[in-house]
């Protein structure tokens, strides 16, 4: 193909407020607040004013952040409106236009004159990676930041890291994954290696003076969603938070790595609910990004874009409230851009630029990074010819867009750094499942010299308890002590702990958490759930996972309608700025003896399309029993009629066949809108349980 590269545009002033913290040299002054207890400070709209020459005050997950990476977070927290840098994922190693790795060619160098303001990379390790050529991966990486850095682009960082328990890749979901690498856990020494690797290309990406170069770290990102090993379907909120701790507090405090900025994205559709969003979070001690993933197939819809702002409103929000930056960390066309006459809009990039500004919570958006160009039979994500390029130039026109040629004072912010006291029960995690004991005791105490440190627990069977923790020895992470649990506490409850960090005989931190005491009830082979088993909706939220915003809980014979028993779950839901809801649960079962799914369902007459979704063997098959009319009825769907989930058209010949049954991992139940459907509803379902196949 002909491609022209256009004359590089002049470079745009920066907005005055993003100036004004900005001294006039280089080098730069930093003081450190060292009060254990010391609170957050000032939100981003204030500290953008700040007089020049002023150490602005940054709350970093790191307080020993270098000293360009505390600038680095200024500056874009600080952005507050101002503008929004544009990011391009791998934007200098793959592409439509160049064949070569250069260091400096680009698809969106090609398309606008300019580099993207920032350059997204992935870990480069895949599964069966041989240890020799994951140590050399670790290495390259680092050189291709520095590359990135040379060109003015400020670097980000995901992990789409192989299941370490099963040796598949980050879709293979089996074998317990999430829990076998948190503390304590079967695979805990697997993780710690694969982070030792990734430290060691933190700390080789340094700039021609030796100087570590910031990097965006944004690790185990979309857990809302269920597709990868640590998803929503595959731990407890808590069990996920301690997995993001425990990589900040490996990289922070055992690595020595400091040239982090961590970001937490669970994914999209949250429908501007902030505790939807909030509902994985690690912490405010953990996190500097608060950061969004979503991708468009409707061509920029109304729908769409109003569920866009509302969710990154909301995002603005709590950045501000938080001394956060706000981020659109992943965006895209779904499936990319499309050859002419097959794109749903041509005006897609300002039209969401456009939405994004429209809303000032909005747009405190620091940055937004659409995914990688990966050249030949894959659809690229920007255009560099044809029909969607002129708006694309529109958007990289617009005063409000920032790329790499535009970002002066990166590195030249002041700022001091504010150091709080923090700690949290490692182990078990909120939420976890306790089967038998002794119980290890992990805790982890950062930002005050502590001089003792107990957990209490609630009253319960055997009464309550408090433990006594030992300190760490040199080189350790964690507080550590046992809990003696009486066999008659096992028996499926849930039960409150608390941690009490005391500094010079004064309480200076306390955290709550909960666990559930006893074996999980084992189900007849083929039987998903029949909801008998939970004490309350805490353990039912341990099991039962929501995807996306819904209520979820225990309804009970005889105040309610069940299939069987006493019990059933029930989802409600709204649809007044979402599209889809659901819950999903994991499982690790051989169905191959199997002829069909059952189902008991208790409809909502909305009008819109219940789904009923199987993953197996990797693949997520669907059934679409009917939610008309409000009574319950007995579905039962043979697996001859499944078919898999119609945005997957790379499997769409699959068939639920008995090699295929053998590997069920998940099983969900979500509704979807439909034109003329209820916005709001409530479904229940019970006795979900695979069936043998009819004579």
């Amino acid at each position: 193909m002909s491609i022209v590269r256009p004359a590089a545009r002049p470079r745009r002033a920066w907005p005055a407020t993003a100036l004004a913290a900005v001294t006039a040299v280089t080098a730069l002054t930093a003081t450190t607040a060292l009060t254990a207890t010391a609170a957050p400070t000032s939100s981003g709209g204030d500290t953008a004013h700040t007089a020049p020459g002023k150490p602005v005050a940054v709350d970093l997950a790191d307080p020993d952040a270098t000293r360009e990476t505390r600038s680095l977070f200024a500056f874009l927290r600080d952005l507050d409106g101002d503008g929004v840098l544009f990011g391009h994922q791998e934007d200098l190693y793959f592409g439509e236009s160049f064949d070569e790795q250069d260091g400096t060619s680009s698809d969106v160098l090609t398309a606008t004159g300019d580099h993207p303001a920032m350059i997204g990379f992935d870990t480069l390790e895949t599964a069966g990676m041989p240890l020799a050529e994951r140590e050399e991966k670790a290495l390259q990486l680092a050189r291709n930041i520095r590359q990135a850095h040379d060109v003015g682009a400020v670097s980000t960082m995901s992990v789409h890291l192989e299941n370490l328990v099963t040796g598949g890749d980050f879709y293979d979901t089996s074998g317990d994954p999430l829990r076998a690498v948190l503390p304590g856990g079967s695979h805990h020494d697997e993780l710690r290696a694969y982070l030792d690797r990734f430290a060691t290309t933190a700390r080789h990406a340094v700039d021609d003076h030796g100087r570590p170069i910031p990097i965006v770290f944004r690790p185990w990102h979309e857990n809302a969603g269920s597709w990868f090993w640590w998803g929503a379907a595959f731990g407890t909120p808590g069990e996920y938070a301690e997995l993001y701790r425990f990589t900040v507090e490996y990289l922070r405090d055992v690595k020595g790595v400091h040239n982090l900025l961590y970001a937490f994205s669970p994914g999209g559709g949250f429908g501007g609910d902030a505790d939807a969003y909030l509902r994985t979070y690690p912490g405010d001690d953990f996190v500097d990004v608060l950061g969004y993933d979503t991708y468009d197939d409707t061509g920029a819809s109304a729908s769409f874009l109003d569920g866009l702002v509302s969710d990154l409103g909301m995002l603005g929000d709590l950045a501000e409230q938080r001394g956060k930056i706000s981020a659109f960390t992943e965006l895209g066309i779904s499936g990319g851009v499309r050859p002419d006459g097959e794109n749903a809009s041509t005006t897609w990039y300002t039209d969401v630029l456009d939405a994004i500004r429209s809303d000032p919570s909005a747009a405190r958006t620091a940055y937004m990074l659409t995914w990688a160009n990966y050249g030949g039979d894959s659809t690229p994500y920007t255009p560099v010819e044809g029909e969607l390029l002129p708006d694309f130039l529109a958007f990289h026109d617009d005063p409000a867009t920032l790329f790499a040629d535009d970002l002066e004072g990166v590195d030249r912010v002041r700022t001091r750094s504010v150091r709080s006291a923090a700690a949290h029960l490692a182990s078990p995690a909120d939420g976890a499942r306790v089967v038998s004991g002794p119980v290890p005791i992990l805790a982890s105490v950062t930002g005050t010299r502590a001089d003792r440190v107990t957990v209490t627990t609630d009253d319960g069977p055997g009464g309550p308890a408090e433990i006594e923790l030992r300190a760490p020895r040199a080189g350790e992470l964690w507080w550590t002590g046992e809990w003696d649990v009486p066999a008659e506490a096992l028996d499926n409850t849930t039960r409150g702990l608390t941690l009490h960090v005391l500094s010079r005989g004064r309480e200076v931190v306390t955290s709550a958490s909960s666990v559930l005491l006893g074996p999980e009830p084992q189900l007849p082979p083929g039987v998903v759930d029949d909801f008998e088993s939970y004490g309350d909706d805490v353990a039912l939220g341990r099991t039962w996972v929501p995807q996306t915003v819904n209520t979820l809980g225990l309804v009970r014979a005889p105040d309610a309608a069940v299939g069987g028993g006493t019990a059933a779950l029930r989802m409600g839901y709204s649809f007044a700025s979402q599209t889809y809801t659901g819950v999903g649960r994991r499982l690790d079962a051989d169905w191959s003896g199997f002829g069909g799914l059952e189902a008991w369902i208790d409809p909502d007459a909305s009008g819109n399309t219940l789904v009923l979704q199987l993953v197996a063997d990797g693949v997520a098959f669907e059934a679409y029993p009917s939610l008309e009319g409000d009574a319950p009825y007995l579905a039962s769907i043979p697996f001859a009629d499944w078919r898999p989930a119609s945005w997957d058209t790379a499997h769409a010949d699959r068939r639920l066949d008995a090699a295929t049954l053998a590997a069920v991992t998940q099983f969900s139940v979500f509704v979807n809108a439909a034109d003329g459907g209820s916005t709001d509803g409530a479904v229940a379902v019970d006795e979900l349980r695979a069936v043998p196949a009819a004579p």
